[in-house]
């Protein structure tokens, strides 16, 4: 009787959740962290809205990546950083 009235808990959360918007993908990472971008700016475009998120990886911190986002496209591209970057991060 307990598991019958726990799952139909736990369904009628997932039925709510997803009434409320949320999609899957979300109700499975609300417990992923989130990083704040190192830096982020649009650049000004004719007939695009372009923006450039600059972050440094949790897993690599001696690189940067940056994430470009229009309407319709998305591209990312990461790099080592300068040791001139690294040593300014240190102070």
């Amino acid at each position: 009787m307990k598991k019958i009235l726990l799952s139909a808990g736990v369904l009628g959360l997932l039925t709510t959740s997803l009434n409320a918007g949320m999609t899957w993908s979300q109700i499975m990472s609300w417990k992923d962290k989130t990083i704040k971008p190192d830096a982020q700016y649009n650049v000004e475009t004719e007939g695009y809205n372009v923006r450039i998120y600059e972050f440094t990886p949790m897993t690599d911190p001696g690189s940067t990546c940056i994430m470009s986002f229009t309407n319709q496209k998305m591209g990312m591209f990461c790099f080592a950083k300068s040791k001139e970057a690294l040593r300014k991060k240190e102070d």
